[in-house]
């Protein structure tokens, strides 16, 4: 008799791996929540004619934003006020979860919407008379909860697997034969188990295909859909698909006990050994399910063909002008940007390659102007994606590494580059020591020093560090206010002046370098003496504005905060020191000189760009969290991850 495992059961072996190597995944709903969505993804499909929204849709105004407008309404309207008006008391702690919730849910009902415009319009061209009525044709489209099941064998195993679950969508559009099956996930959960559990449907669904027992035009093409809260997707082909089905038939032996528990478990050990950043060699089962983690993912959602015809309209672009170059082969597709390395000419200025960047974006209609730079000795030429990508904080978390035991984690996430690799600032190292933000409005200047809290304290204790946090705003760090690692309550600069608490700072780095007795730095200090001291991590935001208040007061702040950059590194204190005004009548002097390690992110004239890096650039940069970060290299181009409200919940308030 067949051994019955089904795709959850998978799934959570692959979540426990996950929860093994210390990547505890962050959902951005409640278990309610989430299921409030798929019940209102079945409302949406419904065959019902009188209780669906497809028969509504279809017998509504004719155009799609009217249809967008109208499955928002009805979702709003049958499935989600009527839920939260009952459970306003359960989800009173949960205001945030409920707003990731609204916005996924709007985004899917848009969605919908969309694929039901299409198939509606395909009807009304290719149908001779109304042979039914357009709902009916319309959900005969979509179908949702389908169940699914195999029957699967393998020479090695003592028993056949009877394979189960249930795809939350079966789609077949109207005049293509083929078949998606669309799994939904809210939140940011865990990117491998995702994809590890696409893949068990399309196992199952080739098996039925085999055997007959599935309607032929099935392609083997699956999707994963995110909304977290926006719409992300992912659509795999069978030839992707096929090469992960030697390792998912072991995995299924091992759990079912019809096969060595040792084969199982070395593809449930690897799978961990991925989420844990560990080199060699990857599965093939790994190799798809990190897809979304790295580049590779980035490099398939932009055609090869399509960046090459870009390279010869850039080439045949710089020739109108007078300018020889070409392009090297490889393109670099990063998730903010495609990088392409310029070769000059023979006689061609660098120069003159560098000022012929506006005529690059009127000449091929760019929506941004390209970003042409020097990167380790070479040319190159940044390009904005017209599908950027976001790179979200739980995508990097599992890449910081776990502190020597006791002393705490001095890593400071600043961004991910091209290739997909975190780039993190290290405090106990000189160069890294102590930051300097910049970047105008809609930079993403408050967001990346949340993200760069969030990255300390996910590796640290309130034993191995604490944070001073000077918020002029009263707002960028709300969620902390309560967090075990604050030094002190979060100081109001309109309530407690902020030049006496960088005072007491620096009386405390005076105690310290007096109980080192001599030792270079305080893990030294805590050998010799077996006494440890928390590193201190002293955040401010707006630092223009703490100067701005009097003249006595910007004197004593810069006094204070020129002693702390000069000395505090080996007494493990650290600054990390964000404004909106890169001037230099706010970078002037010893800030600029005692504070080496810079992020800049986009910013309002070149000037500023050049005060804080030495180069301009800076203006030219995307925003939301396209900076350019410099220590003792030239600087070097990073997209900064997004903290999620509900990683923030997380993270600051434990």
């Amino acid at each position: 008799m067949p051994v019955t495992v089904t795709v959850s059961q998978i799934r959570e072996a692959l979540y426990r791996a996950d929860r093994t190597a210390g990547r505890e995944p962050a959902t951005a709903t409640t278990g309610l929540l989430g299921r409030w969505f798929h019940e209102a993804l079945s409302y949406l499909v419904s065959q019902k004619p009188g209780d669906g929204l497809l028969g509504v849709l279809a017998a509504g105004p004719a155009d799609l934003e009217s249809w967008k407008s109208l499955a928002t309404a009805r979702v709003y309207e049958e499935i989600v006020g009527p839920r939260l008006t009952r459970n306003c008391a359960l989800l009173q702690e949960s205001a945030g979860q409920v707003l990731v919730f609204w916005q996924a849910m709007r985004e899917a009902a848009e969605w919908f919407a969309e694929l039901a415009w299409r198939a509606h319009a395909g009807l009304q061209r290719g149908r001779q008379g109304v042979l039914q009525p357009a709902w009916q044709h319309l959900q005969e489209c979509f179908a949702s909860e389908v169940p699914l099941e195999c029957e699967l064998s393998d020479p090695l195993w003592s028993d056949t697997v009877r394979l189960v679950g249930i795809a939350d969508w079966v789609c077949r559009p109207s005049g293509v034969d083929r078949w998606c099956v669309v799994e939904f996930k809210t939140g940011r959960g865990s990117s491998e188990a995702d994809l590890a559990q696409v893949c068990l449907y399309h196992l199952i669904l080739q098996e039925l295909s085999r055997s007959g027992e599935m309607a032929a035009g099935y392609s083997g093409a699956l999707a994963l859909i995110r909304f977290s809260p926006h719409r992300t997707e992912l659509l795999l082909t069978a030839d992707q698909l096929s090469v992960v089905r030697v390792r998912l038939l072991a995995l299924i032996g091992s759990l079912a006990g019809v096969s060595s528990d040792a084969v199982g478990e070395a593809c449930v050990v690897e799978h961990r050994e991925r989420a844990s950043g560990a080199d060699g060699a990857a599965s093939a089962v790994q190799r798809v399910s990190a897809v979304p983690r790295g580049a590779a993912v980035r490099r398939n959602l932009q055609s090869a063909t399509d960046c090459a015809e870009l390279g010869r309209r850039i080439v045949r672009t710089f020739c109108e002008y007078g300018v020889q170059v070409s392009l090297e082969d490889e393109v670099v597709v990063g998730p903010t940007f495609l990088r392409f390395t310029v070769i000059p000419g023979v006689g061609t200025r660098v120069t003159a390659i560098e000022q012929r960047a506006a005529e690059l974006q009127i000449r091929l209609g760019f929506s941004a102007e390209p970003f042409i730079s020097r990167d380790q000795g070479r040319l190159v030429l940044d390009v904005q994606r017209p599908d950027r990508q976001t790179i979200f904080f739980d995508e990097i978390r599992g890449s910081l590494a776990d502190a020597p035991s006791g002393f705490g984690s001095t890593l400071v996430p600043v961004g991910v580059d091209f290739s997909g690799e975190l780039i993190c600032a290290d405090l106990s190292k000189p160069e890294h020591c102590h930051l300097l933000v910049a970047g105008t409005t809609g930079s993403g200047k408050s967001e990346w020093l949340r993200m760069a809290i969030a990255g300390l304290l996910i590796r640290n204790t309130p034993e191995t560090l604490r944070l001073l946090v000077i918020d002029p705003k009263r707002n960028a760090f709300h969620a902390l206010r309560s967090s075990p690692f604050l030094l002190q309550p979060l100081v109001f600069p309109d309530e407690q002046p902020a030049g006496e608490v960088l005072e007491r700072l620096c009386e405390e780095m005076e105690s310290r370098y007096a109980m080192m007795n001599g030792a270079d730095t305080i893990a030294h200090a805590a050998l010799q003496s077996g006494r440890r001291l928390p590193r201190i991590v002293c955040v401010c935001d707006e630092y223009r504005d703490l100067i701005s208040r009097g003249r006595k007061e910007r004197m004593q702040i810069e006094s204070q905060i020129c002693r702390l950059g000069a000395k505090a590194r080996a007494a493990g204190i650290h600054l990390i020191l964000a404004t909106q005004e890169a001037s230099r009548d706010t970078i002037r002097g010893p800030l600029d000189s005692n504070l080496p390690a810079r992020v800049g992110l986009k910013m309002g004239r070149d000037l500023e760009s050049r005060m804080l890096l030495g180069v301009r650039g800076a203006e030219k940069l995307l925003g939301h969290g396209d900076l350019l970060f410099r220590d003792t290299q030239d600087p070097r181009r990073l997209q900064a991850p997004l903290l999620t409200e509900s990683n923030r919940e997380e993270i600051f308030g434990r």
